[in-house]
């Protein structure tokens, strides 16, 4: 990048805000190298072949020279025998290019990518586990170890860039097909047809393999950041790389099958891993995920089952930030049935309701930060709390059981006060408690709350805690009087909700 011997020795590579920037100061890399030869296609295709063969050898050089590569000693040459200038141009000239390539030649590039990466990952783990059984070698490991991860990290970032844009090209280009009547289908159009469905299938494994590298990456830098930066302090540009394309990846997973075509589950580890070990980015992330949530009506389920994926040791840190942001939303304006930013809030809401699903004990220990909402002007948030009071409720009984285990394990009760347990788990269920009396009071509440579609919620709510057994004794005749009442309502999907609480009740 730097042409002078000084600077080759102290490469770095700090993170670009564009793939064109690598054409500028510090990197000074060309859009070709100088003896790239393109007088036509078929010597253009001979110089990108020769490009990806390049980065290949090195690759091979990698896997059998592993750390040492970087661990030469002062004065010696080591960086240049594998990641010199020469191979971070060609990986520039390909990744730039790759939309223009051979779909051979740009396969090959995609797995060489990953290749590096995985090699590079595999690598600082590796490094790690021998570490901790030598007390005397150096934790942190070479600058020119952190550039090359960096640089290749980069690399596959720019490549998965192109294909997630590709695929949603793709997507669009495929719903606005003209629909031909079945059976009148020329040779020409299903020509067309099978070139499209390969040419999908060559995406999506593009997609899962890079995935995986970059998941692995983002693994590897949690696991390993004390050895990978000087004092444990992350780059946050390169460890933010992986949740920047991961956003993009839960843009496509719409449903079933663009989930496993888009490697949902692998991009919501790439931001579970980054939260675990980069704090310095939960912010980020939060914000984010929330602009997600605001765009995109597939997203509540998928961010519920990241929260459930990070560490919740102390805390759950990311689900209590999604809470206290949503929290703080002014929506007195969005209750309107018109708007963007009315259609923001309904897709919002759910995730309230999909987290208490997964992780109700979370949001019953900070519902706090929620039930503000209870009065606000979109009906769609007061649904979706009374719904997460819904699921509280019916784990409630499991919450009291695990805090009573614990008590008594720390208390080293023996096994005779442990033989009662059975009574007190048929006295737990009659038992009030300060916190299920107030969580049932507001369900209470809302049952006649001004939009009919939430006192539905509400009525559903009483059912489900009835099926489940989850119904305090002393509240099952003033829900039964409740569900009576209910049937006078002037809406028919209320009073078809308020029979069903009669009916189970009475049963």
């Amino acid at each position: 990048m730097a042409s002078s011997d000084a600077s080759s020795k102290t490469i770095k590579f700090p993170i670009p805000t564009s793939l064109q920037e690598l054409e500028r100061s510090p990197y000074n890399l060309q859009p070709y190298p100088h003896d790239f030869e393109d007088d036509d296609e078929a010597t253009r295709a001979e110089s990108f072949d020769k490009l990806v063969q390049l980065v290949e050898r090195g690759n091979r050089t990698l896997a059998n020279g592993g750390m040492s590569l970087f661990e030469t000693p002062e004065g010696e040459e080591g960086l240049e025998d594998w990641m010199d200038d020469e191979r971070v141009q060609a990986l520039y000239t390909l990744v730039r290019k790759s939309s223009s390539l051979a779909p051979a030649t740009r396969s090959r590039l995609t797995v060489a990518v990953c290749e590096a990466v995985s090699s590079l990952s595999c690598i600082l783990s590796s490094k790690s586990t021998m570490e901790s059984d030598d007390t005397n070698s150096s934790n942190v490991v070479a600058q020119c170890f952190r550039d090359a991860f960096a640089c290749h990290i980069y690399m596959l970032f720019s490549v998965m860039f192109f294909v997630e844009s590709e695929a949603k090209v793709g997507n669009k280009v495929g719903t606005l097909g003209t629909t031909v009547p079945k059976g009148k289908k020329t040779s020409a159009q299903s020509k067309k047809e099978k070139e499209r469905k390969l040419e999908a299938a060559e995406i999506a494994a593009a997609r899962e393999a890079c995935a995986t590298a970059m998941l692995a990456a983002a693994k590897s830098m949690g696991q390993n950041k004390s050895r990978l930066w000087k004092r444990g302090v992350p780059d946050e540009d390169v460890v933010g790389l992986p949740c920047r394309i991961a956003y993009q990846m839960l843009e496509s997973a719409t449903g079933v099958v663009a989930r496993k075509a888009a490697s949902a589950d692998a991009a919501l580890g790439m931001i579970a891993a980054t939260v675990d070990s980069a704090d310095c980015l939960l912010g980020t992330v939060v914000a984010a995920l929330v602009d997600l949530l605001h765009s995109f009506e597939h997203m509540p389920q998928l961010v519920a089952e990241l929260c459930a994926m990070v560490n919740e040791e102390p805390r759950n840190k990311l689900a209590v930030e999604l809470l206290r942001e949503i929290g703080r939303l002014n929506v007195q304006s969005f209750g309107g049935a018109d708007g963007g930013k009315a259609s923001g809030i309904k897709n919002i809401a759910p995730f309230i309701s999909e987290l208490a699903a997964l992780r109700p004990h979370i949001v019953f220990t900070n519902i706090s930060l929620v039930l503000p909402h209870l009065d606000s002007e979109p009906y769609v948030l007061r649904s979706s709390i009374v719904q997460a009071i819904g699921h509280i409720l019916t784990r409630y009984d499991q919450f009291e059981k695990e805090e009573n285990n614990s008590t008594n394990k720390d208390s080293g009760e023996d096994d005779e006060s442990r033989s009662s347990e059975v009574e007190k788990e048929t006295q737990r269920r009659n038992k009030p408690t300060k916190s299920r009396e107030a969580l049932l009071d507001i369900l209470t509440e809302r049952a006649y709350d001004i939009s009919s579609y939430t006192r539905v919620a509400v009525l559903k709510t009483w059912a489900n805690l009835t099926e489940h057994q989850s119904l305090p004794l002393d509240r099952v005749m003033p829900v039964t009087a409740l569900a009576i009442d209910r049937l006078q309502d002037k809406t028919v999907m209320v009073r078809r909700s308020a029979m069903q609480v009669r009916i189970l009740n009475t049963d």
